[in-house]
């Protein structure tokens, strides 16, 4: 495959496409230097990152690097037999959040360069409206159904930006999930979308509100701010500046105005 194919398979937006072409066709990039970062990145991620990042223009070199490894990683998802369509559904990826780092940065290419790791790996797998990875735990659980310790292996269930989390795509891609992995291993997400105060916010028919169904909740936390970024577009110190162009960020901002904060949860899988 080459890369050209690549990038039309996951759909990146075409001043991406330009300017991907434009280095490669460069005197800026080498053959053999691509070489030598993808046997640094083997070899050392953070490493071949700090490396990376010493170019003025890093952002669009990691998206360089990645549609390459995303080219080489064809072969390997060929020879365990998993189709193209998981493939270019999986890959995508780049193309969100290539479009996410020119609405943060004003500029095509990843600033969230420490998650593909997991794509190159096999991983992750985008498998309808949800993403599946196979990992270790990082957290103790105690669930109705599961004990899990630290370090024990799950599956994590990670919720794409784009299309509508309707109860239909999520169910079909529930089910998916357990098709591709199997029921062997407790399924997790760790999300905003599962943070019980958006039921103060949402209304009780809300996508989001009938996905939080599907999950036991067993803890939340507030690390970070991801649902601020994801419903505003930014993080702010003071709620004040945050927008109101929608119903979500009116009552999301209200909400916050009032004192409470939004957070994520952790919710285990139940039966589906």
């Amino acid at each position: 495959m080459e890369l050209i194919e690549f990038l039309n398979r996951i759909h990146m937006v075409q001043p991406a496409v330009e300017m991907l072409k434009q280095l490669a066709a460069s005197k800026r990039i080498k053959e053999e230097q691509y070489l030598q970062d993808k046997m640094l990145y083997r070899r050392n991620r953070q490493q071949f990152y700090e490396k990376v990042k010493q170019h003025k223009d890093y952002r669009l070199r990691f998206l360089y690097d990645f549609c390459r490894m995303g080219v080489e990683a064809y072969e390997d998802y060929q020879s365990q037999g998993i189709g193209d369509e998981i493939f270019d559904a999986t890959f995508y990826d780049l193309t969100l959040w290539c479009e996410n780092c020119f609405r943060e940065y004003g500029e095509y290419g990843i600033n969230e360069y420490d998650w593909f790791f997991r794509h190159f790996d096999l991983q992750i797998f985008r498998l309808g409206r949800l993403e599946f990875e196979k990992m270790e735990s990082p957290w103790e659980i105690h669930a109705a159904v599961w004990e899990i310790r630290k370090g024990h292996p799950v599956i994590s269930v990670h919720i794409p930006q784009g299309e509508k989390l309707t109860p239909q795509a999520a169910a079909h891609s529930l089910e998916k999930g357990k098709s591709f992995w199997g029921d062997e291993l407790p399924y997790l997400c760790h999300s905003w979308l599962l943070y019980p105060g958006l039921k103060e916010v949402l209304s009780q028919t809300s996508n989001i509100l009938q996905f939080q169904n599907y999950f036991q909740i067993v803890d939340i936390d507030f690390a970070e701010k991801e649902a601020e970024w994801r419903i505003f577009g930014k993080v702010e110190e003071n709620p004040e500046k945050y927008p109101e162009n929608t119903t979500l960020q009116k009552r999301a901002k209200q909400y916050l105005l009032s004192g409470k904060k939004l957070g994520n949860g952790l919710g285990v899988l139940q039966e589906l």
